[in-house]
């Protein structure tokens, strides 16, 4: 009987003496330690992860308010650096994106997923939350749809377009977001449908059209 009593004892001041543990600050009133703080008039997590001295380090956990069964965000505090590895998802735990932060702005390869799996939808290279680099597009049978350069945040040299089955169906060249450049349009068995030139989004010179594979006529524009 004494056994078991302090043994109930233990099991009732555990919680206890781990809330003790939890939400600490230093002697500067800085966070330090684990900390979990729930949303305001609620037993339910907002966010837990631990800080020392006030600085985020290893991982984060939030969570979106009404959905606390997966956390909405999971960030990597890295120490000694201020890169943050993030992944964001869905209310099922699945994830819908994952990259690096610098200073709360998207900094080099970030991937994004189809929705409801973990196949990549696309991959692309980021500057200063721009897009910068090589912006990759995907089926959900993994077969590449489109590949396009960009910089500043534009679309900037070329762009390729591709079927389901793999065929190139366009190939494309821009210019500050702009069509500009050579262009060649194909059909689903890989012939030429049309080519010619864009200047800043509009068609120019001589435009070719294919039928069967063979020059069937010419514009000027």
């Amino acid at each position: 009987m004494i056994k078991h009593n302090i043994i109930l004892y233990i099991s009732l001041l555990f919680p206890i003496i781990c809330l003790s543990q939890l939400n600490k600050k230093d002697t500067e009133g800085r966070r330090d330690g684990k900390w979990k703080v729930n949303f305001e008039g609620t037993n339910k997590p907002k966010f837990e992860g631990t800080f020392e001295h006030g600085k985020r380090i290893g991982e984060f956990k939030f969570y979106k308010r009404g959905f606390y069964e997966y956390p909405s965000a999971i960030m990597d505090f890295g120490k000694g650096n201020d890169t943050v590895s993030v992944t964001y998802y869905t209310q099922q735990g699945k994830p819908i994106s994952k990259g690096k932060m610098l200073d709360k702005e998207r900094e080099g390869k970030w991937i994004y997923f189809h929705k409801d799996s973990d196949s990549i939808m696309m991959s692309e290279i980021y500057k200063d939350d721009q897009l910068n680099g090589l912006q990759v597009t995907y089926f959900p049978n993994s077969q590449i749809a489109e590949k396009t350069l960009y910089k500043n945040g534009e679309k900037e040299g070329e762009s390729l377009i591709y079927s389901e089955k793999g065929q190139l169906m366009k190939k494309l060249q821009y210019h500050q977001g702009e069509l500009n450049g050579h262009a060649i349009y194909y059909n689903s068995s890989g012939e030429k449908m049309m080519e010619g030139d864009y200047s800043m989004g509009e068609k120019t010179g001589s435009w070719k059209y294919y039928k069967d594979g063979k020059l069937d006529e010419e514009k000027e524009f």
